[in-house]
């Protein structure tokens, strides 16, 4: 077992552990990590695992991050699950009703909980709508039963980012279009400088010259959707509007025939880029966690992905 008198963070893989080196473990002062996305398909330069191998970067700083905040804490990371909701619907995408990620995260946590221990954060790149609420849902689940806390970082982040949220957009030194917003949203410039800053070499080579994906008009549907947000906010729900005309914007996307699977353009890619929105992701989870680690099962940590006052749509079929 790594010694934290060495100056670097204790880091243990709970599937390599026997049941003494579980139980010898501190409850107060273990933190679990687990990297949740799901495999889906980005574009055609970035493989189908890039979710999960920007959260695996991520979970690997969020670990430096608190180590350096909290040198008395020890690490133990779960597997990573490729587990996710409303991945991108084409054939190479594997994607699972939001419940079955509901369940298994909650199972995660029930487990935990039932062993003494209090704390599991997520890191996570995925933004479906159905899969951020059946994390919260999870998380809710875990704490109004447990008092167990599980974070994820990205069901607050990615709301940041959609809505040009002026501190995180200050943060990121990274506006409009180029920030993981609706016109940005997949494979785009900010998850190919995602990738290029954690693992350049799975960047296909040819990033630079691949087209530019726009976001197509309203119709059908998202056109309904766009008019529900507008009477929605007639109505004083501003927040509920807002998410809903992300919506309307991901339906125009993924019901266009022309749709390509990406969206966003990826030749603007830099590392410098990726970098500064894995620090700025780190900064907010570290404020999330510091919450949990304050509270110590006192106060919950809550948040509110985007759609979550429609969350009831998390149990309808994919």
């Amino acid at each position: 077992m790594p010694d934290k008198a060495s100056g670097q963070p204790v880091v243990l893989e709970y599937v390599k552990m026997r049941l003494p080196e579980l139980s010898a473990l501190d409850r107060e002062s273990t933190v679990f990590i687990i990297s949740v996305s799901p495999i889906e398909v980005h574009g055609p330069h970035l493989p189908v695992g890039t979710d999960v191998f920007i959260a695996e970067e991520l979970a690997a700083r969020y670990i430096r991050e608190l180590f350096a905040r909290h040198p008395e804490l020890t690490f133990v990371t779960l597997p990573s699950l490729y587990l996710g909701s409303d991945a991108l619907p084409v054939k190479g995408s594997l994607s699972v009703p939001a419940p079955y990620l509901e369940g298994a995260l909650f199972s995660y946590g029930k487990g935990l909980a039932a062993q003494g221990f209090r704390y599991l954060f997520v890191a996570d790149n995925h933004g479906g709508p159905r899969h951020q609420m059946a994390i919260e849902a999870a998380a809710r689940a875990l704490w109004k039963k447990h008092k167990f806390y599980l974070i994820d970082p990205f069901n607050i982040e990615f709301r940041y980012m959609v809505e040009h949220d002026p501190d995180f957009v200050k943060r990121t030194g990274l506006g409009p279009g180029v920030c993981g917003d609706d016109p940005d949203s997949h494979a785009g410039t900010n998850e190919t400088s995602l990738m290029l800053a954690c693992c350049e070499e799975q960047v296909a080579g040819g990033y630079r010259e691949v087209p530019a994906s726009l976001p197509p008009p309203h119709t059908g549907g998202a056109s309904f959707v766009a008019g529900l947000a507008k009477i929605v906010r007639f109505f004083g729900g501003d927040v509920l509007s807002r998410d809903l005309e992300h919506l309307a914007n991901t339906l125009a996307w993924v019901g266009d025939p022309d749709m390509l699977p990406y969206m966003g353009d990826p030749s603007k890619a830099t590392v410098e880029a990726g970098e500064a929105m894995l620090a700025a992701r780190v900064e907010v989870a570290m404020e999330l966690f510091e919450r949990a680690l304050a509270s110590g099962g006192k106060d919950p940590v809550h948040l509110e992905p985007m759609l979550w006052g429609v969350r009831a749509m998390r149990k309808l079929p994919e």
